[in-house]
């Protein structure tokens, strides 16, 4: 975590200096009100170093002048401290917060370049929590392992010497309760650090809900499930108040522990202090001034004794940071790899097997798989619910490895290559088209940035989607809503086929892209598809087995076997799953039809 705070030496040297320059000055502090005890209002003689700096203040000689130059010091050191501290918060803000969204930024690259198994698995709400709440931890632990340290050893130092001057006894006293302080701090750290952790799980459950219901918000809504999920959303902040409660009372007996032994301490001074000042062995100004600096001594052994639980305070967060530095990433560059190529567009399967849970080989999604697909062919791939055929196709753009075989593009094994020069060469249009909140124009370019608002229109004409683009309020600047709630179906599917036929990538991948529409949408939708289709090498995944009739070559899968490979005509009068999946689908059409006009009527 350290390495972080590296980056920003010359910002940590001004924190140092004004940490230094504000050491100096609450050593200062005391000393104006033990010379107006003992020398103002009291008859004690000068000390040497306080006649000769007032022989140099005009008016110092007297009571009341010397009065004035109290009130004047007194006043010069607040308004130093003050301005120190300006500066010092002003210097943690910019380089403390930076160190922060460092730590974050890299949280955020690291989540975005986890597998697709990684998000299946984790919640959107909790790797929020970790790069937003989480990443703070860094600024503890430099503060705790560093500043706070140097400061109080700074501290400590120079109070120390004043205190063994003014009475040796008083400052062994005042250091005897440090072992006791040290260890109430190493008692309660374990708890402070499990009592944390369970803190950070159960806000990080929080997030997870509270965004899953809004991404679902109009599931909650049609089945009128606002008060379940609002009963769920209590249940979580009350066991947070309860992780928030166990907390606090650790943190508590902590400061407790830490306030009872100095205060003890205190007391002991004290009594001794007293008898001194009464057997005329120190001034009442002097004990006055040892007490202040008791007090600024206790307060930095506080902190000495605290790193430990502040740091396991910290901790939970830390550990749920570094689950995410250094977990290794599932699909990565590897360290020879190289650029792929402007591709043909040549795919093949080579005996691909693959399970998602890598501590469960024989639960396989796919099971030796080959398939060899020229460049230009369109292979439409079908099969039942949870036959692999997402999978299978996840496979071209490396959202998975293979746990067995290899896949190829022009002879390029793909682990091989560049994630960055593969993926440029691969377009997706889904079931479900995701549209961010932002413009058409630069939804339809979002992987091609640098395109021209002429290469935005030609792409979107091609889809289709130019004439309702330019009915809508801005045309290609106006900007829709989260996931494209504001426009239909139809029409998010052709800003999707619009972005891909901006990329131009030579592979193209078609998942289901028109089940979710109705019939007529369908056709209009399909003139698009099969100008995306033209030229590329395509994988289309099919329900509607109608939309595949001309398809070069389908593939059936069962179970993560390839059971049938062939045209429409040739599966169809070879029977089998094709035959019977087709034949049902038709059967279902008339009956859907007259369901229709029943409704209708």
């Amino acid at each position: 975590m350290l390495q972080y705070a590296a980056r920003y030496r010359t910002g940590w040297a001004l924190i140092l200096c004004a940490t230094l320059l504000s050491t100096a000055f609450t050593l200062l502090q005391p000393w104006p009100v033990k010379v107006l005890v003992d020398n103002v209002l009291g008859d004690s003689p000068r000390s040497s170093a306080l006649a000769s700096i007032t022989s140099i203040l005009p008016g110092a000689e007297t009571q009341q002048g010397l009065l004035v130059w109290v009130v004047v010091a007194g006043l010069g050191v607040f308004v130093a401290s003050s301005a120190l501290e300006v500066v010092l918060t002003t210097a943690w803000v910019k380089v403390g917060q930076r160190v922060v969204y460092d730590l974050a930024q890299d949280l955020f690259a690291n989540v975005q370049r986890r597998s697709l198994i990684f998000h299946s698995n984790n919640s959107v709400g909790d790797s929020l929590s970790r790069i937003t709440g989480d990443s703070w931890s860094v600024h503890t632990v430099i503060d705790t392992l560093l500043f706070a340290p140097a400061h109080a050893l700074i501290t400590s130092a120079g109070v120390l010497a004043v205190m063994w001057r003014l009475d040796p006894s008083l400052t062994l006293l005042s250091v005897a309760v440090v072992p006791f302080m040290a260890g109430s701090s190493l008692l309660l750290g374990k708890p402070i650090r499990l009592a944390a952790r369970a803190r950070r799980e159960v806000e990080s459950h929080i997030y997870s809900h509270v965004q899953q219901t809004l991404a679902g918000i109009p599931v909650v809504q049609l089945f009128a499930q606002e008060g379940r999920e609002h009963a769920r959303f209590r249940e979580y902040t009350g066991a947070a108040i309860k992780a928030q409660r166990r907390s606090a009372l650790v943190q508590n007996l902590n400061g407790l522990a830490s306030g009872l032994i100095a205060t003890m301490g205190t007391a002991g001074v004290l009594w001794v202090g007293a008898n001194h000042v009464i057997q005329g062995t120190l001034s009442i100004g002097s004990i006055l001034v040892f007490l202040s600096y008791l007090g600024v001594l206790q307060a930095q052994l506080k902190a000495f004794t605290g790193i430990y639980s502040a740091l396991q305070g910290a901790g939970a967060s830390v550990d749920r940071v570094m689950e995410i530095l250094e977990v290794e990433e599932e699909v990565k560059d590897k360290p020879a790899a190289y650029p792929l190529p402007p591709s043909r567009g040549h795919v093949r399967f080579s005996n691909v097997s693959f399970a998602y849970d890598p501590t469960q080989p024989d639960r396989l999604a796919l099971r030796g798989v080959t398939l060899d697909v020229s460049p230009g062919q369109t292979v439409a791939i079908v099969g039942p619910t949870g036959a692999g055929k997402s999978t299978l196709v996840g496979m071209i753009p490396r959202f998975f490895d293979p746990s067995t075989g290899g896949v190829l593009i022009d002879g390029h094994d793909l682990r091989e290559v560049q994630l960055r020069s593969l993926r440029e060469q691969v377009s997706l249009v889904l079931q479900e088209p995701f549209l961010f909140p932002l413009s058409i124009a630069e939804n339809i370019a979002y992987g091609c940035p640098q395109a021209s608002i002429e290469q935005i229109e030609r792409a979107a004409k091609a889809a289709n989607a130019h004439t309702f683009i330019e009915q809508l309020p801005e045309g290609y600047n106006t900007v829709i809503g989260e996931r494209g709630a504001t426009l239909s179906g139809g029409e998010k599917q052709r800003i999707s086929i619009a972005r891909a036929l901006l990329k131009d990538a030579p592979i193209l991948i078609l998942d289901e892209p028109t089940s979710a529409l109705d019939a007529q949408t369908e056709g209009e939708l399909m003139q698009a598809v099969e100008r995306l289709m033209k030229g590329r090498t395509t994988f289309i995944i099919a329900h509607r087995l109608s939309t595949i009739r001309n398809a070069d070559t389908i593939i059936v899968l069962r179970e993560g076997k390839v059971v049938q490979t062939g045209s429409h005509q040739h599966l169809l009068m070879s029977g089998g799953i094709y035959s019977r999946m087709y034949s049902l689908q038709q059967e279902q059409r008339p009956g859907i039809r007259q369901r229709a006009v029943a409704v209708e009527t």
